[in-house]
């Protein structure tokens, strides 16, 4: 493993969250797509003109001899327009959104198109496979051109796990491997929609035309707990030194009522991208690439992270597997990848070419179960503040917080939705068909029949479909896809009784504020009598005849008023209070009183 691994390997979880990572060398806290950061667009344009920024970022290379393959993405994007914004990143370093602080950090920009962390896996027959860690680009290079193989031999299986891209990573392994350049294209940014001026926008892809692709894309959320929100800002901090534009989220499900105060639990967005192809320099050997997203080093995995469905050793076991889970994204592939294969029990090292995607796809599976679980428990909290409004309104919850609340997961589950029924329908399907024995000995297919004239004597009909050899993941995915759509269904429901509360609430306290000005309204009524006796009695100039004009006042007056108040009586259904005919405070409801029973 790297050097940069093995320190987090022996940071204690503990103490992973008091590390203070030094900030960069540029401004770190403006992070893209934040009211800080400030207009995009007038940074880097738009999508229908090209802006004059730039040309202060374009690296001049007229014979293609120092980035032959960034030369490549070049001629390829007046065709593929979207591979435009692949040749900015790769001569930026990063994203072009931050061009505007790394122009004038040269060591910034040179630690950035450098940056390396590979774990290098070959597999041959009958002996253990070799991990290799790769941690700087001349070290990749020099792998890559040490790549060889006896034609005497069976071919190796070779598989890179990359962790971050950068310009270097991107340069060495497309030009050795003739890698599609949408490969890289897919990984190097992640936004669910976009705007209509957006530079980095992709069209949909075709499904006809992704059979046919030589890599998969996969997309799944991760979570982390990080104790404050200061912990929580330093992450963003440092997911913004990534290559890669990934950005944890504050989920805004905080709960007064359990949750430590000032905890958060990030959310992120995920992509992982698998390449499974040839290696024409070395026999046709088949070569993975799986393209990971780093990992923060705040905070600590939600609960105890995701399961470990590796067989529970027997007590007669003499040796047993020293996994160290939960270090990191990359770390915990890296670590399945190597103790494959998980269940069976052979003779010998067999060669599998499953072992390029499966540790993966388990992987991301495991993760959607705990993502399925956490929203699970924050809905059953909604839903138990509102079977118990007494109890947790005097917590300082108000029942708008819980349709906040619900708001996030009405704007994340469709989301969620769309990746696992993408990775169901395309990623496995294609998983299947690369890792087959029949992609081994032939060149990806590039219709849906084709015929090969070394291994098979007749046309071989593909089918896309099928997910041979991927069986045993199908099922949990699915029930992942089931958790997702009964969680669907529950925040509408929970969204609609929610709002109802809500109006009901309002309603109460219309209906209160009714009720005090119907008391005013009465009191009132009692002064309009007496009112209209004295303004009478008011108009006799004479002085002394006030004396007697006091005691007709009373016995013309109060006579007046009592008759007044029958009349309201009479009105009001025989009641001085009609508010009170109707009980408003039910059981149950918002703010109400339980209904006590009379002894």
């Amino acid at each position: 493993m790297s050097s940069d691994s093995t320190k987090r390997q022996a940071t204690p979880p503990a103490k992973a969250i008091a590390i203070d990572l030094p900030p960069a060398l540029w401004s770190a806290k403006k992070i893209p797509h934040t009211p800080e950061f400030g207009d995009p667009y007038k940074l880097i344009g738009d999508c229908y003109e090209r802006p004059s920024v730039a040309d202060e970022w374009e690296i001049p290379d007229p014979r293609s001899e120092r980035l032959p393959y960034l030369a490549h993405i070049k001629s390829l994007s007046t065709t593929w327009k979207t591979l435009r914004h692949l040749a900015d990143w790769m001569q930026v370093g990063t994203t072009p959104l931050r061009w505007n602080e790394l122009k004038n950090q040269p060591k910034e920009r040179e630690r950035r198109a450098n940056k390396t962390n590979i774990t290098f896996i070959e597999y041959k027959p009958a002996t253990m496979p070799t991990t290799t860690p790769i941690t700087t680009s001349i070290a990749l290079k020099e792998t890559l051109h040490a790549l060889a193989h006896d034609n005497s031999k069976e071919l190796p299986l070779r598989l890179f796990v990359v962790e971050d891209l950068s310009q270097q990573v991107i340069e060495l392994l497309g030009s050795r491997f003739d890698i599609d350049p949408l490969f890289f294209r897919e990984q190097i940014d992640d936004y669910v929609w976009h705007n209509t001026r957006d530079p980095w926008a992709q069209p949909p892809s075709l499904k006809s035309n992704m059979k046919h692709r030589q890599w998969f894309r996969m997309r799944n959320m991760r979570l982390r707990y990080l104790t404050s929100k200061e912990i929580f800002k330093q992450s963003r901090l440092e997911a913004n030194s990534w290559n890669v534009l990934r950005r944890p989220d504050n989920d805004e499900n905080h709960w007064h009522y359990q949750d430590r105060e000032g905890a958060v639990v990030s959310i992120m967005r995920t992509r992982t991208t698998v390449w499974i192809g040839k290696d024409k320099k070395c026999g046709n050997g088949t070569v993975g690439i799986v393209l990971l997203d780093p990992t923060v080093s705040q905070g600590q995995p939600l609960w105890y992270d995701r399961t470990n469905w590796l067989p529970t050793p027997k007590m007669n076991t003499k040796s047993i597997p020293s996994i160290k889970s939960s270090v990191s994204w990359y770390e915990d592939i890296v670590q399945m990848t190597a103790a494959f294969p998980w269940f069976e029990v052979t003779e010998g090292h067999e060669i599998n070419a499953q072992v390029l995607a499966k540790p993966t796809i388990y992987t991301i599976c495991a993760e959607w179960l705990i993502v399925c679980d956490y929203v699970k428990a924050r809905l059953s909290q909604i839903e138990w503040e509102l079977e118990m409004p007494r109890l947790f309104r005097s917590k300082g919850d108000a029942i708008d917080t819980s349709l906040r609340r619900l708001h996030t997961w009405r704007r994340q589950i469709p989301v969620f939705r769309e990746m696992v029924t993408e990775t169901i329908e395309q990623a496995l399907p294609t998983a299947a068909r690369l890792t087959s024995p029949s992609s081994h000995s032939s060149a990806a297919p590039i219709s849906p029949t084709y015929s090969t004239r070394t291994t098979w004597s007749a046309p071989v009909v593909i089918n896309f479909d099928s997910v041979d050899g991927f069986e045993d993941i199908i099922p949990d995915f699915r029930r992942v896809l089931a958790i997702v759509n009964e969680l669907q269904e529950r925040v509408d429901r929970l969204t609609s009784i929610v709002t109802s509360e809500i109006s009901i609430e309002d309603s109460r306290r219309g209906l209160e504020e009714n009720h005090n000005m119907a008391r005013i309204t009465w009191l009132a009524t009692i002064f309009i009598p007496l009112t209209f006796v004295s303004g009478l009695y008011s108009m006799n100039e004479s002085i002394s005849a006030l004396k007697s004009t006091y005691g007709w006042y009373f016995l013309t007056a109060i006579p007046f008023t009592l008759i007044v108040m029958a009349i309201g009586w009479v009105a009001g259904g025989g009641s001085l209070a009609p508010w009170r005919l109707q009980n408003t405070k039910q059981k149950g409801m918002i703010g109400g009183r339980d209904n006590k029973k009379a002894k």
